[in-house]
C-alpha cells in the first residue's frame, strides 16, 4: 500500500505555499483560514516534521518543505491534467482562442479548416481582442499576440516571423512608380497605431535615417483598415507576410520592391504550462507545423 497523505491536507498545504498566506488558500480553496490550519496540522502529523517556520512575511516553508513543495505541486498539475482529459466530453471539445482580429481574418481562419479536419472532435472559438494576455477578460485555452507573453503558469512561444515589406494598389504604383526605397520618401504613405514604428524599421533597413522618413499621411487604428486602405488606392502601407499573401496573389496589392525586407517580433502562443489539456497541445502543435511551413524557403 502506498503511504499517502490525505487528498485535503496536500493541496492546502500547496495553496499556502504557492500564495503564501493562510487566508489566502483558503480563499481558493473555499474553506475556512480553520480548516487550512487543521489541515497543515495533519500533513505535519502525517510527516513527522514541521513544514513552515517562524516569518514576519507570511507562511514561509522550510528548506525540506519547500523541495516536497515542488514534487507535490507537479503531481497535482499531472492529477488535474489527467482528470480534466478524463472529464472531456469524446464527442466534442471547446478550444477557446483570444487572438487579434486582423490576423484571425487574414492567416488564422484561412488556415483552420485544414486544422478542423485534422481533429474534427475539437470546437475552436475564437475571440478576437487587442488587449495584453495579462488583461485577457474571460476565460481563454491559448492568447496569440505579436509579442512575447508573460503570465504566471503559462508557457509561450513564437509560431510565426512577420517579414515587411511596402506594398500598394496596382493603380497608384502608375502614378508613384518605386524603383528604389528612396523614392518612397516622396510618395502618399499610409500609418497604422498598432504598428506605429513600421516605416520607421523599413525605412532602417533600406539605410535610410529615420529623420528623413515622412510622418504624414492618413493614419488608421487597426492594421486591416490600413491594409484595405492600400488595397483602395489611398497610399502605400508596410504589408506583413504571410497575412499579404493571398493578396499578393489576387493582385489587389502588388510589392514594387523584393527588398529589403523588415524583420517583426512575429507571433507568439501562450498556454497553459502543465499542458493539461490535450486539445490545446494540439492546437499548439498545428500552430507550429503552419509556422514552419511559413519559415521554409519555396
Amino acid at each position: 500500500m502506498r503511504p499517502l497523505p490525505p487528498l485535503n491536507a496536500l493541496r492546502a498545504f500547496e495553496a499556502t505555499v504557492r500564495l503564501g498566506s493562510l487566508t489566502r488558500a483558503a480563499e481558493e480553496l473555499g474553506v475556512t483560514h480553520g480548516a487550512i490550519s487543521r489541515h497543515i496540522q495533519t500533513l505535519e502529523g502525517f510527516l513527522g516534521i514541521k513544514l513552515f517556520q517562524p516569518s514576519g512575511r507570511g507562511r514561509v516553508p522550510t528548506p525540506r518543505a519547500a523541495t516536497y513543495f515542488a514534487d507535490v505541486h507537479a503531481s497535482l498539475d499531472r492529477l488535474a491534467g489527467a482528470t480534466e482529459r478524463m472529464r472531456e466530453p469524446a464527442a466534442m471539445r471547446v478550444l477557446r482562442v483570444s487572438t487579434l482580429a486582423t490576423f484571425a481574418m487574414r492567416w488564422l481562419i484561412p488556415r483552420l479548416s485544414a486544422f478542423q479536419l485534422a481533429h474534427p472532435q475539437v470546437e475552436v472559438r475564437l475571440m478576437t481582442s487587442a488587449n495584453p494576455s495579462e488583461q485577457v477578460d474571460g476565460e481563454f485555452d491559448v492568447v496569440i499576440r505579436r509579442h512575447q507573453m508573460h503570465r504566471p503558469g503559462f508557457a509561450c512561444q513564437q509560431f510565426l516571423i512577420e517579414r515587411n515589406l511596402p506594398v500598394a494598389a496596382p493603380a497608384l504604383l502608375q502614378k508613384h512608380p518605386i524603383t528604389a526605397p528612396r523614392d518612397l520618401l516622396t510618395a502618399p504613405l499610409l500609418h497604422c497605431d498598432s504598428k506605429p514604428f513600421a516605416w520607421n524599421e523599413w525605412f532602417s533597413a533600406a539605410g535610410i535615417r529615420r529623420s528623413q522618413v515622412p510622418t504624414a499621411g492618413p493614419r488608421f487604428e487597426n492594421y486591416y483598415f490600413t491594409l484595405e486602405a492600400a488595397a483602395r488606392g489611398l497610399g502605400f502601407a508596410v504589408g506583413a507576410l504571410p497575412l499579404i499573401d493571398d493578396d499578393l496573389k489576387a493582385g489587389r496589392l502588388v510589392a514594387p520592391l523584393a527588398g529589403p525586407i523588415a524583420l517583426s517580433d512575429g507571433y507568439h502562443v501562450l498556454y497553459p504550462a502543465n499542458r493539461s489539456k490535450g486539445s490545446v497541445m494540439q492546437f499548439v502543435a498545428w500552430l507550429l507545423e503552419q509556422g514552419a511551413q511559413e519559415a521554409a524557403p519555396a
